[in-house]
């Protein structure tokens, strides 16, 4: 008995060849970074410093040897909730990621800058002493108004693993505080 197989004619190769390549971006498109959800008290306890400020500028640069990207943003203090920083003190923040010469280096979660925004940052230093920011986007804040909401598009936060149970992903909406309750809670975990 001859069984009857549809040929792979020109048209049926080329939808599945389209099918395949729909997949492939929808998987690619979904990609994120899993972290677990870090309390504002954890983000404090993992800083170095914390404060509030206004971005100023923006600059992306290579490394010496042109194989990452780095974004640079100048801040200008308004309020330091721990370390050193002083009010209208200029400091700098690095990032892995951005674009320079027609290339970008990005990642799921990282968080970006715009000039002109007012946000509190959880930064921590890194060997060479520059601030970071503290678990990527979990570690930013915009801030409009008296309101301080943190943004986790980007990343899958998943719960805590106990014993015996796998991490599952949890749906999370962006978190809203006014700025007091959020300096308050910064306050009580340094």
């Amino acid at each position: 008995m001859l069984s009857q197989r549809p040929s792979l004619t020109p048209g049926r190769f080329l939808l599945l060849l389209l099918s395949g390549a729909l997949v492939l971006l929808v998987a690619l498109s979904t990609q994120a970074t899993i972290m677990q959800r870090l309390e504002i008290e954890e983000l404090t306890r993992l800083s170095t410093d914390v404060f509030h400020g206004q971005v100023m500028a923006t600059e992306t640069r290579w490394n010496a040897e042109r194989t990452r990207i780095y974004t640079a943003v100048r801040l200008r203090i308004n309020e330091t909730f721990k370390g050193a920083a002083q009010r209208q003190e200029t400091v700098t923040v690095v990032q892995l990621g951005g674009e320079k010469d027609g290339r970008r280096l990005d990642y799921a979660g990282r968080p970006e800058f715009t000039a002109g925004e007012s946000i509190v940052l959880f930064t921590t230093r890194t060997r060479r002493n520059e601030l970071t920011v503290v678990a990527l986007k979990q570690g930013k804040w915009q801030v409009a108004g008296n309101e301080a909401v943190r943004d986790f598009t980007g990343l899958t936060i998943v719960e805590r693993a106990s014993a015996g149970k796998r991490l599952q992903p949890v749906a999370i909406k962006p978190e809203r505080l006014t700025l007091d309750e959020l300096r308050t809670r910064i306050n009580r975990a340094r």
